[in-house]
């Protein structure tokens, strides 16, 4: 048994194994889609009892790699976040190809309620964009940590974090709505690839800096924060384990409760490993669900 009411033999792990999300191997097949259950762990919190916006976005990366027999890099992740995605418990992960090599889409929902769908491409990696902005922050001095109380379990900014892989990320507010944030990958969180991040920690680690970004904006328009809606995720090159990054983030603006921000996985030689642009929805209070 899965732990929350499902069965799951012999389950496929999906990201890193410390994070503790397993697909089911058991498939059902109808309409065109794969369908397999996804046991989400407690502990993978963005608001509380919630799963994490980047990793619920970034989670149909592994999905569609499980049905890609191809075994080429990650180039991108699309997603829109329906609803949200309860912890502690089992969601259906549907998946099909899509048009063109390496591309699938994927659906997370529960019952009959859609909680993400997403395209995903495995085509490589494409070049890394020219003159991005984003840059600008890869030789600022990092700022000063300022542990937030918004998100307090968030496992990726956080200062208490329920899962005991948390990264505790707090925000480092950089000039004109930016976040600059030093980071070093721990092992814990390698991919398929030696010395390389899981990339669905790559989505996590650059959905929350976003919000940080635009938080001075949602203050002053009276939200307490905001809820990652839609995410552009981008692959240049591997983000590597063990070697000092930077993650920057810039805010676009706040158009009534439309939040638009960029961010990436630089270095201090420029370079730019990963990049996502994020649309947040802006709130006066976090969402809840009921208690398991």
């Amino acid at each position: 048994m899965d732990g929350y009411g499902g069965q799951m033999s012999t389950p496929i792990v999906v990201g890193p194994a410390s994070l503790g999300l397993r697909l089911g191997s058991d498939v059902r097949v109808g309409d065109g889609w794969a369908v397999r259950d996804l046991l989400v762990p407690d502990g993978l919190d963005g608001p509380p009892g919630i799963l994490q916006g980047g990793l619920a976005a970034g989670v149909a990366a592994p999905i569609a790699q499980v049905a890609d027999t191809l075994g080429v890099p990650l180039t991108s992740v699309d997603a829109r976040l329906h609803a949200p995605t309860p912890l502690a418990s089992t969601v259906q992960a549907r998946v099909r190809r899509s048009e063109g090599v390496g591309r699938y889409q994927v659906q997370l929902d529960q019952g009959d309620g859609l909680l993400v769908s997403a395209e995903v491409e495995s085509a490589g990696y494409d070049p890394a964009p020219l003159g991005l902005d984003l840059l600008e922050l890869a030789s600022v001095p990092f700022p000063e940590a300022a542990p937030q109380r918004e998100y307090p379990s968030c496992f990726v900014c956080g200062p208490d974090p329920a899962h005991p892989c948390g990264l505790r990320l707090h925000p480092r507010h950089g000039p004109a709505a930016t976040i600059v944030q030093p980071w070093v990958a721990d092992e814990v969180f390698a991919g398929a690839a030696a010395g390389v991040v899981d990339p669905l920690i790559v989505a996590a680690v650059l959905d929350c800096p976003t919000v940080w970004a635009g938080m001075e904006h949602l203050r002053a328009a009276g939200y307490l924060g905001a809820l990652l809606a839609g995410f552009r995720l981008r692959f240049y090159r591997d983000v590597p384990l063990a070697e000092p990054l930077r993650i920057v983030a810039r805010c676009d603006g706040l158009d009534g409760r439309k939040l638009r921000a960029r961010a990436a996985v630089i270095d201090e030689d420029r370079t730019v490993y990963a990049m996502a642009s994020a649309l947040h929805i802006a709130v006066t209070e976090l969402p809840s669900l009921p208690a398991r």
